[in-house]
């Protein structure tokens, strides 16, 4: 596919999986090799301008399993993980280049999402880059999903976001930026939180 111009993508793999005990999710075998990698090949198959995949939790085992993609993805170590989700966000952010146009933060649990998936959902956001301020969720039925796409214009309260859990707060705070892309996807909505998730996934 070819290049969607200033988007920087950033893969969030660096969790504790609390919900899920005696395994790391991200780790485990789907389809013959680990969650986090499925995740991985999709984001690169869009064509984003970078990839970033920030990691904590189980750092190195990641480390060895991601040697494959070479120079294709950039790895960002977060070692403050255990603080929550945001810590890692803010990461990819910090990590991201400076001339990037906004940031499409990946679950690394979310394998049914494929290539064309973020290709989609990547245009319609800039389709409206002419705004300085956006953010763009997927939107099925009338649940919201995952990724979200924040303009650059979001960098600075990123970077100060307190809130442990991600950045539900700066989308609510922010609504009037918000749109939706609408989509019939249910992958949109599918991550892996339990052994029931991954179970299900599995009998694909």
């Amino acid at each position: 596919m070819d290049k969607i111009i200033n988007l920087s993508a950033l893969i969030m793999g660096a969790g504790l999986s609390s919900r899920l005990p005696g395994a790391n999710k991200l780790l485990l075998d789907w389809q013959g090799k680990p969650i986090l990698l499925h995740t991985i090949s999709n984001v690169l198959a869009a064509g984003f301008y970078e990839v970033l995949v920030v990691l904590g939790n189980d750092e190195d085992e990641f480390k060895a399993a991601l040697q494959g993609f070479g120079n294709d993805i950039k790895i960002i170590t977060n070692s403050d993980y255990k603080k929550g989700l945001t810590s890692s966000i803010q990461q990819g952010v910090d990590a991201a280049d400076d001339q990037t146009h906004g940031f499409i933060i990946c679950l690394g649990d979310m394998v049914g999402i494929k290539g064309l998936d973020y290709v989609k959902l990547a245009e319609y956001h800039l389709l409206n880059t002419h705004e300085d301020e956006l953010i763009t969720l997927p939107k099925v039925g009338d649940k919201t999903g995952n990724p979200v796409i924040f303009s650059q214009s979001f960098r600075s309260r990123i970077m100060h976001h307190d809130d442990p859990e991600g950045c539900k707060l700066i989308v609510k705070t922010a609504r009037h930026s918000v749109q939706y892309f609408k989509s019939s996807r249910l992958q949109f909505l599918q991550d892996i939180d339990t052994w029931d998730d991954y179970h299900r996934i599995s009998e694909r």
